[in-house]
């Protein structure tokens, strides 16, 4: 029954954690073995009710990412959403999104989700180049990607983001541009466009470490992150979030925003991380390990902590500076009992001396170059932290 509630809802994620095949520059934890995916989905299902049926939170975000969920048959995906509905609270107006990879992903999936009241669906495109695909590691090419995208569009959804990976060693600033302009071609409601980071124990770290390719310097992704910002602007695209565009406010992810915004959440599934209040805690990282505890009706959950006043600091400093919207002064203020402006002046002069952050309408936060220089004037910020 749709609820209403008279607090800021909870978000809930669920990780469904098999890949078709792992991509080279993913670290994210995710499997191939397929097989285990239904013993995997009974688990995530005893989860559910063993985390959510107490009733004490209401839920206005699902999203259900990976791995590769569109690797699930619909009627696992549809029964288990159906589940959650039976044992938690969510709100009339709630925000449900998949994420689907575009060699998955059919027609008929497509319509059983949003049938089953799935109203976002997220596609892994990544690029709409196959050569930038292939050495990304992806097993879809760009035919399959629009497909995918007409497909989703076809079932129903008026609410669907891509995600696109840029700075690909020898990428120029004319290849990200025909890339973008595919994208824009397609009108998604929801644009994440993320710089091409290589992790350690990944593939692509490996291939780099052999010198089987160079990296494009600082410059020219900057350059790069500008033109993002610019292709997208110029084509009616809401800058909200360092990585993340969107064509109106209510397209915005309202799931990403309570992690970006430290909105409690509960995840669900191996290694899924939870947040309630100054807690954090976290699920078992094995499937095998996942699917034994709950078969035998105990908790997931690894371990947690409680963050230090210091780590809640740092933590809103971070992640307000992520968003467009910035820091808001006031909320700052109220909840650690000190001035934004007086604790952090020093840094906060240097950095609108030259542009990169402006304190204006009670809000700090950083100017589009600014963002291209987050990580450091966070850190910059956080040494004045006492």
């Amino acid at each position: 029954m749709p609820y209403f509630p008279t607090k800021q809802p909870f978000g809930l994620y669920v990780h469904i954690p098999f890949c078709r095949k792992k991509c080279a520059y993913c670290d994210f934890f995710s499997l191939t073995d397929e097989k285990l995916v239904v013993p995997f989905m009974a688990a995530l299902a005893a989860e559910a009710v063993f985390a959510l049926s107490k009733k004490d939170a209401v839920f206005d975000s699902l999203h259900i990412g990976g791995g590769t969920p569109s690797i699930v048959e619909e009627k696992q995906i549809v029964k288990f959403v159906g589940r959650l509905n039976e044992v938690a609270r969510f709100c009339i107006d709630s925000e449900i999104t998949v994420e689907a990879n575009p060699e998955s992903v059919n027609s008929d999936w497509l319509k059983s989700l949003r049938q089953a009241g799935v109203n976002r669906v997220s596609i892994g495109v990544q690029s709409f180049n196959d050569d930038s695909l292939a050495f990304l590691g992806r097993i879809h090419n760009t035919r399959q990607a629009k497909k995918a995208f007409e497909a989703a569009r076809f079932a129903g959804f008026d609410n669907i983001g891509l995600d696109i990976i840029y700075g690909l060693p020898g990428q120029t600033r004319a290849d990200l541009e025909a890339d973008l302009n595919q994208a824009v071609a397609l009108a998604p409601d929801h644009l994440s466009c993320y710089m091409l980071t290589i992790e350690n124990g990944t593939p692509l770290a490996a291939s780099l470490q052999q010198k089987k390719f160079r990296p494009l310097s600082g410059a020219r992704l900057g350059d790069m992150f500008m033109t993002v910002a610019d292709v997208l602007a110029r084509n009616g695209y809401m800058h909200y979030e360092i990585s993340n565009f969107t064509r109106t406010r209510e397209t915005r992810s309202r799931h990403n925003l309570k992690y970006w915004r430290r909105v409690d959440y509960m995840g669900l599934g191996p290694s899924a991380h939870s947040c309630r209040g100054h807690e954090r805690y976290w699920n078992v990282k094995s499937v095998p390990d996942y699917i034994d505890r709950l078969s035998a009706g105990r908790s997931p959950r690894l371990s947690g902590e409680k963050l230090s006043r210091h780590q809640q600091m740092m933590e809103a400093v971070y992640l307000g500076l992520r968003l467009a919207e910035g820091v808001d002064l006031d909320a700052f203020n109220r909840e650690f009992s000190v001035d934004f402006k007086t604790l952090f002046a020093p840094v906060l002069s240097e950095h609108e001396q030259t542009g990169k952050l402006c304190l204006s309408d009670g809000q700090c936060r950083l100017s589009t170059r600014g963002m291209l220089f987050h990580e450091t004037i966070a850190s910059d910020l956080a040494t004045l932290i006492p």
